[in-house]
């Protein structure tokens, strides 16, 4: 994947090319492998935002699990296929923030959708937690503008 942008205020993208890895036997795109490339672009935004999964993991204690995800398909992805991932925030909440993510092909036509739903917890207890201050002004930078 390379590394992600923000074409317009409000949105982050990132590009990539649909690997064989991601097909089945039919040769296009498997289901779960769209709702992961959703999540590498999160992911990516995240390092780009110095607030990498790895690093929330390591220092901070707060998780941002997922709670609810759904993904729909436009058009079918096949190996070798150029795609945008652009992510933006639908809601942000006091404890918890939805994400929508829609995936483009070379033509930048929406071949797929997804949405994810995310919950702030303690690390230590998992129960549920406001949004970190820093991850909230993150977050809010993908609040699409008017």
């Amino acid at each position: 994947m390379t590394e992600g942008s923000n074409p317009r205020p409000g949105v982050y993208c990132l590009e990539t090319t649909v690997r064989m890895a991601d097909t089945d036997a039919a040769g296009v795109i498997y289901f779960a492998r769209q709702l992961e490339l959703a999540h590498h672009a999160f992911e990516a935004f995240l390092e780009d935002a110095n607030l990498g999964v790895g690093h929330m993991l390591a220092e901070k204690d707060y998780r941002i699990p997922i709670v609810h995800a759904e993904s729909d398909y436009r058009a079918p992805l096949r190996v070798g296929d150029k795609l945008t991932i652009c992510l933006t925030a639908q809601r942000i909440g006091d404890t918890s923030f939805t994400l929508n993510f829609r995936l483009r092909d070379h033509a930048f036509r929406e071949v797929g959708a997804v949405k994810t739903v995310h919950v702030a917890v303690s690390g230590d207890t998992w129960k549920k937690r406001p949004i970190p201050a820093e991850l909230r002004a993150a977050l809010d930078r993908l609040v699409p503008g008017p």
